[in-house]
């Protein structure tokens, strides 16, 4: 696995065989960048290499000798949703509130290629990776308007809220606001929305 820029890869723990038409695990581990929090997107371009070996048909045991070769997989994306892990709060309000004001920021964008608030709602809610709350994931019919909850943990375990108020027009216009115990995971989100 061979990463863009700034991430560094610590170790590589290889599937110690792979038989045929079987599927194996491989783990790698890879820092952030020191230097840059708000990196969350990244690019990893991935090869397979591996050793070839012929097998016994009758015992069904591998030949000693072999030769390398290599397969280039598809590239793996590393987004903002990988840094998030959803979390439901059963009582959004309440945890607004709990959280504060210290860290919060607002900002609104033009989604001017959605065509509907049920689509925002998707996308928004994919693209966070966080947990919609209060049902505000379901867009009541021959509405205009909708406000979206979403509840969260940036990774190092700090609480992240957001409050996406959604008004249909020529595409959709979004008002974000965004609460943390922290500013870091609020300007991260931010800058990835826009």
């Amino acid at each position: 696995m061979e990463p863009s820029e700034a991430y560094e890869v610590l170790r590589c723990i290889p599937a110690p065989s792979l038989s045929y038409n079987q599927p194996g695990m491989c783990y790698t581990l890879v820092r952030l960048p020191l230097d840059d929090p708000a990196a969350v997107a990244c690019t990893f371009s991935c090869t397979m290499k591996f050793t070839v070996r012929d097998c016994d048909p009758n015992t069904g045991m591998p030949d000693a000798d072999g030769y390398d070769d290599e397969y280039v997989l598809e590239d793996l994306e590393l987004a903002l949703s990988d840094h998030v892990q959803r979390i439901l709060k059963p009582n959004f309000a309440a945890a607004w509130e709990e959280v504060g004001e210290d860290y919060e920021k607002e900002e609104t964008f033009a989604l001017s290629t959605i065509k509907s608030l049920e689509e925002a709602v998707n996308n928004i809610v994919r693209f966070l990776g966080m947990q919609p709350c209060e049902r505000s994931d379901k867009v009541p019919e021959n509405k205009n308007s909708h406000t979206l909850y979403l509840a969260g943990m940036f990774r190092g375990g700090l609480d992240v809220l957001v409050r996406a108020r959604l008004a249909l027009g020529d595409g959709v216009t979004m008002q974000v606001t965004v609460r943390s115990i922290v500013e870091t995971p609020v300007d991260i989100i931010l800058a990835s929305v826009g």
